[in-house]
């Protein structure tokens, strides 16, 4: 029976996630062909959108082979397999089997790799934390023969490790290594910390390098770097009819907390934009000099350079966008469309997926869509327009963890119709037009205006202000974090705990991974030293009674002894204070 095999495979799903019995020792079943679900996407008239799988956890890419095969990659996990290979076999287009491959094991000092793929000349390609490999997987099969070949190694990097590729028709590979830090400080992530320059991250990171598709075990030095300046480009692919490499890059982030005499919280959730750009050979697109206010319609310096909001200087040498998306809308996929099925205005026009914000507070978070920029004569025309709306399952967001869904993969079949991934938990909607108007689902009639209900309020106390201002962005308004960067402050043993931990924590910040209620977390947290005594104090308090946490208040006579016992300028490992008890560190 269809739904028995679908309780096998949330329980074998679960028990990947918790680390047990591996989910690759189940092979092809109909565990996925459940009937045809409503779809809740917002889209233009004549257009139609069905759920043809429901996923299985996070995701990251998809591929959709020109026999109607679906390959997906995952994301999140530590041990299991990474890729999914997916089939309709009764025409209806929904997923009836399912076979797990690529079993990847993450080693302890490493986090889960983001697996992204690529299908050329009957293989798969596949790009993990370390390695580019690719699997003979010939039409017709949806496991691949043998043991995966090396292509290229490429080091580990714990910031920005998501990596993305694309190969071009001459067998070209083109993978984006993303920068290691936000904006290549001195300190990172510290208030007022000067860029280092010339950066030296510049040399490995922050480009699109490419290597042959075709060579094995080359190693990182074998890779030419195509274009630079970039700070992540998750985002990217070659494009076959025009000929070229789109990327659409993540800007940088904190402006106003490491800043704030040039930007306040407002202008923090609005800049810099997220670019989209053909890039060609030598390009440089000017990270971390440089970044693109899509409200003046140029480059200027960052503040790390001697920027102060308005000054161009040096940007006018680097490249420019030619789209600019608002900021933090995180581009996450782009899909040019070159076929028939869908209205003449669509035809060359590129989808982009936006999965959407989680540091725009005190605005609303934004983004979850998939965006549809019109070109003519093989260039943009400068705008882009809302195609699909309606994942975030609310008209108003302001918590990213209470988004129903995030667009992170889109992709246009050999039949015409766009497919589109959720990065949640891996749901995959296809969309065809239809030519009826009047079906259209308008989501706006069922979903709620705002999540404001599910969260915990964060406007009292005389600490909330320098929360909405310094922790907001990262924690989240409601203090639920972000999976794998930040941790949650709900109920939270770290905030909790021992005070002298905690204000230390906050005055010299963190790095090198922690685990909080059994999750893994490795973002970088900065200091906050040059708050007062009694500002810390009032923060701490609010947050030991704030987000279910209840907790003594903290008192600025021991920030005062903390800080005056350790003085330190630059940020703890996590190793340091995992032990720590005391305001004097023993």
């Amino acid at each position: 029976m269809r739904w028995v095999g679908e309780m096998l495979l949330a329980v074998c799903v679960a028990l990947l996630v918790a680390g047990c019995s591996p989910v690759s020792e189940i092979t092809g079943s109909d565990i996925a062909g459940s009937a045809i679900a409503p779809a809740e996407l917002k889209l233009p008239p004549g257009f139609a959108a069905q759920v043809i799988f429901d996923g299985t956890g996070e995701s990251r890419e998809i591929y959709v082979r020109s026999d109607g095969d679906i390959f997906v990659s995952l994301a999140g996990l530590g041990d299991g397999p990474h890729i999914l290979g997916l089939r309709d076999e009764d025409g209806d287009y929904v997923v009836d089997t399912i076979e797990h491959f690529h079993h990847l094991a993450t080693p302890e000092a490493q986090r889960p790799p983001q697996v992204h793929i690529e299908y050329f000349d009957d293989h798969l390609y596949a790009v993990d934390n370390e390695q580019v490999v690719r699997m003979h997987l010939p039409r017709g099969q949806l496991r691949p023969d043998g043991k995966p070949e090396v292509i290229a190694n490429i080091p580990y990097q714990r910031s920005h490790r998501g990596r993305t590729l694309s190969i071009d028709t001459d067998g070209w590979m083109y993978v984006n290594i993303g920068a290691p830090s936000n904006v290549c400080q001195a300190t990172s992530r510290t208030r007022g910390s000067p860029g280092l320059d010339p950066c030296p991250q510049l040399e490995q990171h922050a480009g699109i390098w490419r290597w042959r598709n075709d060579v094995l075990d080359q190693s990182r030095e074998d890779g030419e770097l195509w274009a630079g300046g970039i700070r992540n480009a998750i985002a990217q692919t070659w494009d076959p009819v025009y000929k070229r490499l789109f990327v659409g890059q993540m800007g940088r982030d904190r402006l106003d907390s490491l800043w704030p005499e040039y930007f306040d919280s407002e202008q923090n959730a609005e800049l810099p934009a997220e670019e989209f750009f053909a890039a060609a050979q030598g390009d440089n697109f000017g990270w971390p000099y440089c970044y693109y206010d899509q409200f003046q319609g140029r480059k200027v310096l960052a503040p790390e350079y001697g920027g102060d909001g308005k000054t161009i200087g040096r940007c006018a040498e680097f490249a420019l966008p030619q789209v600019a998306f608002p900021g933090h809308y995180s581009p996450a996929s782009i899909a040019f469309y070159h076929d028939d099925e869908f209205p003449a205005r669509y035809k060359g026009g590129a989808f982009v997926a936006l999965k959407g914000s989680w540091n725009r507070a005190p605005m609303p978070q934004d983004g979850y869509i998939v965006a549809f920029v019109p070109f003519e004569n093989g260039a943009p025309t400068g705008d882009w327009e809302v195609f699909a709306d309606g994942f975030k399952g609310f008209d108003t967001l302001y918590e990213r963890g209470n988004a129903k869904y995030r667009p992170q993969s889109v992709f246009v079949h050999t039949d015409g119709s766009l497919y589109i991934l959720d990065n949640n938990e891996g749901r995959i909607w296809r969309v065809t037009y239809t030519g009826d108007v009047t079906d259209a689902p308008d989501p706006t009639l069922t979903q709620p205006a705002s999540d404001r209900d599910l969260m915990i309020t964060a406007s009292q106390g005389p600490g909330a202000g320098m929360y909405r201002r310094y922790c907001a962005a990262c924690h989240q308004v409601q203090g639920g974090g972000v999976p794998g960067q930040f941790p949650p402050l709900t109920d939270s043993e770290w905030v909790n705990g021992d005070k002298g931990r905690l204000i230390a924590t906050v005055l010299h910040g963190m790095q090198g991974p922690i685990a909080v209620k059994g999750q893994r977390y490795d973002e970088l947290m900065p200091g906050h030293a040059f708050l007062e005594n009694e500002d810390v104090a009032l923060l701490l308090t609010y947050l030991r009674s704030s987000f279910g946490n209840s907790a003594e208040p903290v008192h600025d006579s021991e920030v005062l002894l903390v800080r005056d016992s350790e003085q330190r300028d630059t940020p703890w490992e996590a190793t340091e204070l995992a032990t720590r008890t005391g305001l004097i560190a023993r």
